[in-house]
């Protein structure tokens, strides 16, 4: 009696401690994630944690050296980064899983993309990927076939499965990031010849639904934003491009929520983004922008018992200084907006006036990350701005963070867990 007692807890701890890991990877803290392209929601904002403000050798915990240059941005999940590179002669996408606190490779995998013509300020390795608590989900193209393709690891580097988007046909090549809630991944494949916004199941890459996109629009580099329905249990994915404009569509079916056609009239880069959500008159503003000084936000209209009660409408707009490439951060009723020539301006979320505006010396990409309110801004020279949030324009440090000698820019968004900020510089990864 006593052996079968002893053995039933020997068996009951075993599953335990196999079970544990999986248990705690699934109920991490924000601090412990960075899950996607600008962050947990997308928000780029690190709530709760601290990272140096003086960025230079007596701060840095490790730095990694990646097989090739790249502009995606590292994703985190617990003890796990992921993040990719490529290499350009071999005609390669390298996948790097590191211990995101020792900075130690834990396991890569390479996919052949084959070589193929890309814009001065793109690469192999500009998208980056989403993480859920058993996925990463990376995007790339495939030469052999001239179709952008999606791949889902797990988390120790087994190819879950692998979807064709279909034709991408670019000027400039691609560079979609992913993103995951719940039990799918969206993927925007928005290019000149079509395409479409997908959503894939996680468990097992099966389409779930597909938006179209005209033929003829300028490729869009604009990542997906999802958000919450007010009163409701519903989701909804906005997405912006050329030609249909803004659109909200339900997460679930993929049908279309709302329009707003004549949004853009140029290449969209920067991502819709949620700038007012009030929980009063429940009034939600999105905004986004596109190339040629053109950044606004809309109205959304809203939706009840899956039926739109309202219209959507621009209700301000930026009068210079627009972001074409960086998105932007809101902290409260504040947008801060970051042009690529180095502005940074602090609107009014509700109005768009501008409360101030500031020069940083450089050019930018990189979207903005907020940290413990201060603002970090990666110039594509290689020198991290921290700017205070708040009333007044207040830069406190410019670090110089010596990029390689292979690096052209510097032009991916950092990364924030674990109270560590990782910043990526072409074939080098740094954490602080």
């Amino acid at each position: 009696m006593r052996r079968h007692t002893f053995l039933k807890q020997l068996l009951n701890s075993a599953i335990i401690s196999v079970l544990a890991p999986v248990a705690m990877a699934s109920n991490l803290e924000d601090s412990e994630t960075w899950k996607q392209f600008r962050g947990n929601n997308a928000t780029a904002i690190a709530s709760g944690q601290k990272v140096p403000v003086n960025l230079g050798k007596e701060t840095l915990r490790w730095s990694v050296n990646l097989s090739g240059p790249g502009s995606s941005s590292p994703v985190v999940w617990g003890d796990r980064l992921f993040v990719t590179a490529e290499d350009r002669k071999a005609g390669q996408v390298e996948l790097y899983c590191l211990n995101a606190k020792s900075g130690k490779e834990i396991w890569s995998k390479r996919i052949s993309t084959g070589t193929y013509h890309v814009h001065n300020f793109n690469n192999l390795a500009s998208g980056t990927p989403c993480a859920t608590d058993k996925h990463v989900v990376l995007g790339w193209y495939d030469t052999s076939t001239s179709h952008a393709m999606v791949t889902a690891y797990s988390h120790d580097g087994e190819e879950l499965w692998t979807q064709d988007l279909g034709q991408f046909d670019s000027q400039h090549g691609v560079g979609f990031n992913p993103i995951a809630r719940d039990d799918r991944v969206i993927v925007g494949n928005l290019h000149m010849g079509g395409g479409t916004v997908v959503a894939y199941s996680l468990a097992d890459g099966s389409l779930l639904w597909s938006h179209s996109n005209p033929v003829g629009a300028k490729t869009s580099y604009a990542a997906p934003l999802i958000r919450n329905l007010r009163g409701s249990d519903a989701k909804e994915v906005v997405l912006a491009g050329e030609l249909f404009g803004m659109v909200g569509v339900d997460f679930e079916t993929g049908e279309e929520n709302w329009s707003l056609p004549e949004a853009f009239n140029h290449r969209t880069i920067t991502s819709p983004i949620i700038v007012k959500d009030d929980p009063v008159t429940g009034e939600v503003l999105v905004s986004a922008g596109n190339k040629n000084n053109v950044y606004f936000a809309v109205k959304v209209p809203k939706i009840s018992k899956g039926e739109q009660v309202s219209e959507p409408e621009k209700v301000w707009s930026m009068e210079s200084r627009a972001p074409y490439v960086p998105t932007p951060v809101v902290v409260g009723d504040v947008v801060y907006a970051l042009h690529d020539g180095g502005t940074l301006s602090a609107l009014d979320s509700s109005t768009g006036k501008a409360r101030w505006r500031g020069r940083l010396l450089g050019n930018f990409y990189a979207s903005p990350v907020l940290v413990d309110e201060k603002l970090y801004c990666l110039s594509r020279e290689g020198d991290m701005w921290v700017v205070e949030t708040g009333d007044e324009f207040k830069p406190l440090k410019t670090s110089s963070l010596n990029p390689p000698e292979d690096v052209t820019f510097c032009d991916a968004t950092p990364a924030v867990a674990h109270n560590r900020l990782y910043v990526r510089l072409g074939s080098r990864l740094d954490c602080y």
